[in-house]
C-alpha cells in the first residue's frame, strides 16, 4: 500500500468527523478502524454504520444488523497519458542515376578545329575533311553528331577525331558538333563555324581567285 491512505478513507473521515466532531472518544474508534481497513486492503468494501443502545456510533467492514451502508463518494481516478512510441528512424533515400545533366558537367571542350571559322576552300570537289577537339574523351555509350546547315550528316565514336563528309558543293556553309548520350539526347554542343567552298570555273582561267 505504501503508506498512503485511499481518498475514499479520507472522505468517510471528513463525513464523520463534520457530523459527529462532539465525539472525541468515537473519533479513536473510528481512526483504528480505518486503519484496520487500508492494512487490510478493505478500501474497496462497503462500510457499514450502526449505534448501540448506548448511543456510541460504530462502523465497520461487516453486515450489522439495523446497520445501513455509508455512501462513499466515487474515489478520483487518474488515466496516465499514452505514451509515444518513437518512430523508427527512416533510411536514406538512394542517389539517383546519373542523369545527362550531371554528364554534362564532365565536358569542358567541344570544337571544331578544321574547317576554320570563316575558311575558303576551293575545289574540294564535293569532299569534307573535319576535325574535331573534345575534352575529357567521350563516355562510353556517348557519340559526337555533326550538323551540316542543321542536318545531321555524320557520327564520330570513341577515340575519332576525324570524319569525310561527302556531297558538300560550293558555297556558303554552317557546321556544328553535338555530343548525345546513350539514350540520343544531347548533352554538350560545340560553336557552329561558317566556311565557304569555292570551285574554280573552267571558262575564266584568268579568275584572280584561282589558286595558283
Amino acid at each position: 500500500m505504501g503508506g498512503k491512505i485511499p481518498q475514499g478513507l479520507i472522505l468517510v473521515v471528513r463525513w464523520i468527523i463534520g457530523k459527529h466532531a462532539s465525539y472525541a472518544c468515537q473519533m479513536i474508534r473510528v481512526f483504528i478502524f480505518l486503519v484496520c481497513l487500508v492494512a487490510g486492503g478493505g478500501a474497496s468494501a462497503d462500510v457499514y454504520r450502526w449505534v448501540d443502545d448506548d448511543g456510541v456510533i460504530h462502523f465497520s467492514d461487516r453486515p450489522h444488523e439495523g446497520a445501513e451502508i455509508v455512501a462513499l463518494p466515487g474515489a478520483q481516478t487518474f488515466s496516465a497519458p499514452a505514451v509515444s512510441r518513437p518512430q523508427p528512424a527512416t533510411q536514406p533515400e538512394e542517389a539517383e542515376p546519373e542523369t545527362s545533366s550531371s554528364v554534362a558537367a564532365e565536358y569542358t571542350s567541344l570544337r571544331i578545329t578544321g574547317p576554320g571559322q570563316d575558311e575558303v576552300l576551293w575545289n574540294i570537289g564535293g569532299v569534307l575533311n573535319v576535325n574535331i577537339a573534345l575534352e575529357p574523351r567521350l563516355e562510353a555509350g556517348h557519340s559526337v553528331t555533326l550538323f551540316l546547315d542543321g542536318q545531321a550528316v555524320s557520327q564520330l565514336t570513341g577515340d575519332q577525331r576525324s570524319i569525310q563528309l561527302s556531297d558538300v558543293y560550293r558555297g556558303t556553309h554552317e557546321l556544328r558538333a553535338e555530343i548525345h548520350d546513350a539514350n540520343g539526347e544531347g548533352v554538350f554542343r560545340s560553336t557552329a563555324v561558317t566556311f565557304t567552298v569555292q570551285q574554280t570555273s573552267v571558262q575564266n582561267t584568268n579568275n584572280p581567285n584561282t589558286p595558283g
